[in-house]
Order: structure tokens, then sequence, then C-alpha cells
């Protein structure tokens, strides 16, 4: 799975609960520098965890949509300090948002969800929103 997160100790800290949970993890620092990997080609993602704010260039939605573009309908964990930034964001069956801070069994448990069939057509409420106020906002 494809971890993009800005802050190093906090991408340090996702990769570390993933890896521990079973996953595999490779790491970007930005979305640029995501795209990057994913044009070397070496692994297809299975998953994409992104942070909403990556500083300057691409945010996490952008990056997304990009990712997408080139790998329809992977499965996508958006994880943000300002979940309002998604409050009129259309999410897919295969999106899911974690808002910081939150525990490492919840990403663990929503990294699982989406994986379940790669669609992330898990039934989870936090899984299937149509829109932000039907989102269950996740702490730790």
């Amino acid at each position: 799975m494809l971890i993009v997160e800005d802050e190093p100790l906090i991408r340090m800290l996702v990769c570390d609960l993933l890896e521990e949970a079973g996953f595999a993890c490779t790491e970007a620092a930005s979305g640029e520098a995501a795209l990057r990997l994913l044009d070397q080609g070496r692994r297809r993602p299975d998953l994409l965890v992104t942070d909403f704010n990556l500083g300057p260039g691409l945010d996490g939605k952008m990056l997304a949509r990009e990712v997408q573009r080139r790998l329809p309908a992977l499965p996508t964990a958006f994880v943000t300090g300002n979940p309002e930034s998604f409050a009129d964001y259309l999410f897919q069956p295969w999106e899911a948002i974690l808002a910081k801070p939150f525990a490492g069994a919840e990403l663990v448990a929503v990294v699982r969800a989406l994986c379940a069939d790669g669609r992330g057509t898990n039934q989870s409420p936090w899984m299937m929103p149509s829109r932000w106020d039907q989102t269950v906002h996740l702490r730790a």
C-alpha cells in the first residue's frame, strides 16, 4: 500500500501500525513523490492512504483523483486533521476518511475494510458515505 504524508513522524507511525498488522507499505512525503513512485511501476499499490494537507503542491484529494485516473477504483483512505475540508466531497464506494487524532486500531480497521474485497464495499458506516454528514468521525 502507498502511504502519503508530509509529516515524517506521522508517516512513520502510520507505516509502523500497518506493518505490525501485516501490511507492506511504501512511503512518499508528497503527492508528487507518490506519483513518481507510481510512474516507476515497480509494484502496484493495493490501497492509498493519504493525508489531505500535504504542504505545497497536490493535496490529498487531487492526489487521489490522479492516482484513481491511473488505477481506477483504487481503495483510498483519507487521513485529515480537518475533516470539514471534505464537507462537500462526494465519496466513492472505495473511499473512506479517518479524522486525526485516531487510534491505531481504527486505522487498521479502516484499511482492512477497504482491502476486504478490493473496492471497499464493506458496509461499515464510515465506509460507504454518500455525503459528509453520513460519515462517522473516528477519534482516539
